[in-house]
């Protein structure tokens, strides 16, 4: 008596791989076209300045723990999902936001990459650098420093910026630099530091 393996059903191999490939497929096509291509343009973050060591690990951690937070409330919808509905009846509806959720990364890779490529070059500013701190070269990165500064425009708010392959010596505490920053279409900006003198 021979046994056969069940057929592959393909119809779900396509659908859960797919999406999948298509996003990866418009990643690189996106990258490609080279029109979103930042130069030596890094992005500037709003800095977070904290006063004590709890609340710097608080920061630093706070990616993590959301993260995995998300993760466990994903896994219990689908735990309390499938033991209401079953396998049979929850599959379609899983099968559908599957294919959502890769829609909705696809439609997010589309909306930066329009964003990045129709940058609006802002007024040139002299800030005042507060801190200053050097950045090892990687794999992805030259290293340079990264430096912390306030802009005339929005004293209250310090931002932070990569200065790429920039020693941290050029970026002393209290000194002035020159920010070059672009803005995109609807949402971030990116610039670049030069020191002044």
């Amino acid at each position: 008596m021979s046994t056969r393996p069940t057929p592959i059903a393909w119809r779900t191999l396509a659908w859960a791989i797919g999406p999948v490939i298509a996003v990866l497929l418009l990643r690189a096509a996106l990258q490609a076209s080279g029109g979103a291509h930042l130069g030596d343009l890094h992005a500037l973050h709003a800095a977070t300045l904290v006063s004590d060591p709890a609340q710097a690990l608080w920061v630093a951690a706070r990616p993590f723990v959301f993260t995995v937070l998300a993760l466990v409330a994903l896994a219990l919808a689908l735990r309390l999902a499938l033991r209401r509905l079953g396998w049979a009846r929850a599959k379609p509806w899983l099968a559908r936001l599957w294919v959502l959720l890769w829609l909705a990364l696809g439609g997010w890779l589309l909306a930066d990459h329009l964003n990045r490529s129709a940058r609006q070059p802002l007024p040139e500013q002299t800030v005042r650098v507060l801190l200053a701190r050097a950045v090892p070269a990687s794999e992805r990165s030259v290293g340079g420093t990264e430096v912390y500064f306030e802009a005339p425009s929005t004293p209250a708010e310090p931002q932070r910026l990569l200065a790429e392959g920039l020693a941290l010596e050029r970026f002393k505490p209290g000194s002035s630099a020159q920010l070059h920053a672009e803005a995109g279409r609807w949402w971030g900006r990116w610039g670049r530091l030069a020191p002044r003198g």
